[in-house]
């Protein structure tokens, strides 16, 4: 059966067994999407997501300031072009990184079910390489970020990390797990300051509260693995720090939420298909076509947006360069496309319910055009 016309994952994915900070925020904004993207589909071991080149080319930039953010941290922040920095960028395999990173998305492109040109990356791994460096150069603040002694890596090995800490005084990538939860996490780096333990995250975006309460459940990992309480978080961005003192009562507090939120999201995902929560996230989210909950939030978005997301009824029989179809809110809509385009649609009839992602409207929203990246899903009834 093609990818387009399945109704339901041929697997349903299971709850994790073990949460991170980010699970948990990723299944708390909407169980559903969480579990179709990670249910089998056919052939896919997940949801076989396809960015927009421009969007990956931007993922790949973000992925390499990311290493680049974290490596400059636990090098104690280099001055650009010193030969710490370049010590820094070596560690994360900064430019390397940019040739792997784009021959792995032109095979994960290339895999999908609907490929073609106009989903091939069209800029070259030295270009998005000096695209990084210049974002870089123009938020890197090494003068205003307070880290400044070089971290040794924590070891994988279950050890005194307390007792590592005293020796090295600051360590990196601090792998942890809550002795009675299955929750864990991996800490950028956490250092001994003049009035205790501090734990770092660098980020590389804009500050965020969110930064904030992941600090906060990584702080209850640290104070519950060595029994030692942080006096400060801090989150680093390219050009500064924000840092918040650490009360017991408020790790106390962070710590039942985690308690009560595994068993009760473990229970929501073990519905097939689990709870939607339709909001904001709906409008890109990249299983919109699969959830009827959110599909109607992200079509009323689309058309806000003038993007080209709709539900159709098709009224006559498509013939190779369009058909006439009727939206939800009951509109005449002319599908229009190329004849190459035909080819990719799925076997349509008069009565068949479709959903089009990613089309042009034209003419007043009364036409909407196919190109070669739409993806047209056959709603099964």
């Amino acid at each position: 059966m093609s990818f387009y016309e399945l109704q339901c994952p041929s697997e349903w994915a299971d709850p994790p067994s073990t949460w991170s900070s980010t699970t948990l925020d990723d299944v708390e904004a909407c169980p559903r999407r969480w579990q179709l993207l990670r249910s089998r589909w056919g052939e896919h071991t997940k949801f076989p997501v396809r960015p927009n080149p421009a969007a990956a080319e931007g993922q790949i930039v973000h992925d390499a300031l990311d290493r680049l953010t974290r490596a400059c941290g636990q090098h104690g922040n280099p001055a650009f072009g010193s030969p710490e920095f370049a010590n820094a960028a070596a560690d994360a395999d900064f430019f390397p990184g940019f040739t792997r990173a784009v021959t792995e998305w032109q095979q994960q492109l290339t895999a999908h079910p609907k490929p073609g040109p106009p989903f091939r990356l069209r800029v070259t791994a030295e270009e998005l390489a000096n695209r990084a460096v210049r974002l870089f150069r123009e938020q890197y603040r090494p003068n205003g970020r307070h880290t400044s002694q070089p971290a040794e890596r924590a070891t994988e090995k279950m050890v005194d990390v307390m007792m590592l800490l005293r020796q090295k005084r600051a360590l990196s990538e601090v792998k942890l797990k809550h002795p009675t939860l299955s929750f864990l996490g991996a800490l950028d780096r956490v250092q001994v300051a003049t009035d205790g333990v501090e734990i770092v995250d660098f980020k590389t975006g804009r500050p965020d509260e969110k930064h904030h309460h992941q600090l906060l459940r990584y702080a209850v990992l640290w104070w519950r693995t060595t029994g030692e309480l942080p006096v400060r978080l801090s989150a680093q961005y390219l050009d500064g720090a924000a840092s918040w003192p650490v009360a017991q009562g408020e790790l106390l507090e962070i710590e039942a939420e985690i308690a009560a939120r595994i068993p009760a999201l473990t229970e929501e995902l073990r519905d097939r298909p689990a709870k939607a929560a339709p909001g904001l996230g709906c409008q890109r989210c990249p299983v919109r076509a699969r959830c009827s909950a959110g599909w109607a939030n992200a079509e009323e978005a689309a058309l806000a947006d003038g993007r080209g997301d709709a539900e159709l009824v098709v009224t006559m029989r498509p013939g190779d360069h369009g058909f006439l179809a009727r939206s939800r809110a009951g509109a005449e809509v002319s599908v229009v496309y190329e004849t190459a385009v035909a080819k990719l649609l799925p076997a349509l009839d008069k009565g068949h319910v479709l959903r089009v992602l990613d089309g042009v409207w034209r003419e007043k929203r009364s036409q909407l055009e196919l190109k070669a990246w739409t993806e047209v899903f056959y709603v099964r009834k």
